[in-house]
């Protein structure tokens, strides 16, 4: 078992993440940057101080579309990150 104060790093990280909570997807960047805000303000334990990661996604006849996504080390602290989120009333996918 682990100690404690390992077990304690932020869930989210930026960089070389594992796997990604996808949070929201919007028709702009600028939007998907204002609804992560946005779920930053509501969700401050979960995701205070989580970094924004903006992957742009071409779905083809539907068009192009920006995904406020946060990464997690590993994908089982993902599915974490998103349930802690469920819980608390939000919403998420998690993405490779």
């Amino acid at each position: 078992s682990l100690p404690a104060a390992s077990q304690a790093a932020p869930p989210a990280v930026s960089g070389g993440a594992g796997a990604y909570v996808q949070l929201s997807s919007q028709r702009s960047e600028d939007a998907a940057r204002s609804a992560f805000a946005a779920l930053q303000r509501k969700f401050p334990s979960i995701l205070g101080s989580a970094t924004v990661d903006i992957q742009q996604a071409d779905l083809g006849t539907k068009g192009i579309y920006y995904r406020a996504r946060v990464g997690a080390p590993t994908r089982n602290a993902a599915v974490e990150l998103c349930e802690q989120l469920r819980s608390a009333g939000g919403d998420c996918l998690i993405a490779r």
